[in-house]
Formats: structure tokens, sequence, C-alpha cells
């Protein structure tokens, strides 16, 4: 599995709730080889998602859909950090 943690800072609260709802309704069904996407909102307009995917390739793909638009946008600012997950811990 492939990770990919972005860290989103918007320019306003109506910003981050449209990209909210892009991810919630539709990045999952439009890129492929996407596992899930889980957000962490640290304010109103500061963002962290994880993106699992099922494999690098995948990953490497969707970044023109969507980072690559995001990081063109002066409303947005996007950084972005991937790996394999090493291991995950549950209870």
């Amino acid at each position: 599995m492939y990770i990919r943690v972005n860290i989103l800072k918007f320019q306003s609260k109506i910003d981050a709730d449209a990209m909210r709802a892009l991810a919630k309704y539709e990045m999952l069904e439009k890129l492929e080889g996407i596992i899930s996407i889980e957000t962490i909102n640290l304010s109103d307009v500061k963002t962290i998602a994880i993106l699992k995917f099922k494999s690098k390739e995948e990953a490497e793909s969707s970044k023109k859909h969507y980072i690559d638009h995001f990081k063109k946008q002066s409303n947005i600012q996007v950084e972005s950090f991937e790996g394999f997950r090493d291991f995950i811990v549950e209870k």
C-alpha cells in the first residue's frame, strides 16, 4: 500500500469546505487505485488529507488530476509527502 499525506492550507473557509466536499464525493470515484481518503481538520482553513493507494504507480498518476492542479491555484498551499506504508497497529 502506498500513502500520500497532503497538508493543505486554504485562503478561506469556503475554499476549505469546497475541497472537503470534493474529496468526500468526487475523488474516491475518479481516482483509480485509491483505497481510502481520510481528512483531519486542524482549523477552518488547514487540513491534513491521508490518501491510500494500491500502488505507487496509481498514486503517481493521480497527481496530474488533483495535486498538480491545486499547486497552480493561488488560494491553496499544498505540501505532499509520500511513501510505502511500513506497518499499521490497531487495537
